[in-house]
């Protein structure tokens, strides 16, 4: 910068207003860092008073969660725990925790794995789960009685799931267990009991699902790949059945249709003759007719012709000279049954070129 610019008294005042800024926004940062606590997404806060003040919270936990975001936190005086909102997965299994066994009442050992879904509430009251209303705690109670460490709350659930589960399936034989139906009413029961138990911590569990099961017992296992693979054949063979009957449908089908088609097809060619018999037969009548009209026409002109020569002075000459080529024709013979005045008529009747 140009020393004679911040020599000047107005150069001066604006470095003076820029270290300012400097220095708050350094105090503002470094206080955020002491005495403020980001609680990320998908997470709740809880925050715990370590000793109560005249005129200020009481010592022990607020009753209600935190929203995401920058909130105050002082250092010694009060502390924030950060709770996970989203939904929790805790796993029974053979490769973490080791699987589940169960005894079923028949005496047989079964291996299982479950998964559960939970989450952890945001605050006391109620909430509806499986179409039941279940009483439930808040962040406080879950950091209170069951410690602050994700590892303890997923080690409550996890006990809490393997004791009833193991009740609940436990109260099926080896067959019933093998039935799917049996088996997930038994583990929705296990989860609603779970719920009575972990609400009051202030979790909830969604669904309580069996991933896989295994008898202790090979020859359980090999009797139930057996039947396993019974049930696949028939299930192969019962498709197997209805892929031939639609198959046979299907030519069934195509071979009406073409049937129909060529019905059809011969229907169209006949109809289509019987239209062009019955246009030709409409023409001859059509042209039929205009030729008799045209007959009776002519018939009437020759009639008038008639009439007006018989009735007009001097016919006999223009008939005895229109005659007169036709009578020196004759060679012999009678003519009856003419009109006298009907040339034509002497023409076509003795035979004669009128020329």
């Amino acid at each position: 910068m140009d020393k004679s610019a911040t020599n000047s008294p107005r150069g001066g005042i604006i470095w003076g207003l820029l270290k300012g800024l400097i220095f708050l926004s350094f105090l503002a940062m470094t206080l955020a860092f002491i005495f403020g606590v980001s609680i990320p997404p998908g997470s709740i806060g809880l925050r715990q008073i370590t000793f109560g003040i005249p005129f200020g919270p009481k010592q022990g936990f607020i009753e209600k969660g935190m929203e995401p975001g920058l909130h105050w936190s002082i250092p010694f005086y009060s502390k924030v725990h950060v709770i996970p909102q989203s939904i929790q997965v805790v796993d029974v299994n053979r490769e973490v925790s080791g699987a589940l066994e169960v005894q079923t009442t028949d005496g047989s050992s079964v291996l299982v794995d479950v998964s559960m879904l939970t989450r952890y509430y945001n605050d006391s009251g109620e909430t509806e789960i499986g179409g039941k209303k279940i009483s439930h705690g808040g962040p406080a109670d879950l950091i209170q009685k069951l410690g602050a460490s994700q590892s303890q709350w997923d080690n409550t659930v996890r006990r809490v799931a393997i004791d009833e589960l193991r009740r609940a399936l436990g109260r099926l034989s080896t067959s019933e267990f093998y039935n799917p139906q049996k088996r997930e009413l038994a583990a929705l029961e296990a989860r609603d009991n779970m719920n009575e138990k972990l609400g009051k911590f202030g979790v909830g569990v969604i669904g309580a699902y069996i991933r896989r099961y295994t008898y202790s017992e090979d020859r359980i296992d090999l009797a139930i790949f057996a039947k396993n693979l019974q049930d696949q054949e028939e299930r192969l063979n019962a498709a197997a059945s209805k892929l031939a009957e639609a198959k046979a449908k299907s030519e069934q089908v195509a071979a009406e249709w073409d049937a129909k088609i060529q019905t059809l097809t011969v229907e169209g060619e006949n109809r289509s003759k019987v239209i062009r018999s019955e246009g030709d037969l409409y023409q001859a009548e059509t042209v039929a007719k205009g030729d008799l009209v045209v007959a009776q026409a002519r018939a009437e002109v020759d009639k008038l012709k008639a009439t007006v020569l018989a009735g007009t002075p001097g016919a006999e000459v223009y008939v005895a000279r229109e005659m007169a080529p036709l009578v020196s024709a004759l060679k012999g013979g009678v003519v009856t049954d003419v009109d006298p005045f009907d040339v034509e008529q002497w023409v076509k009747k003795l035979g004669v070129n009128g020329k």
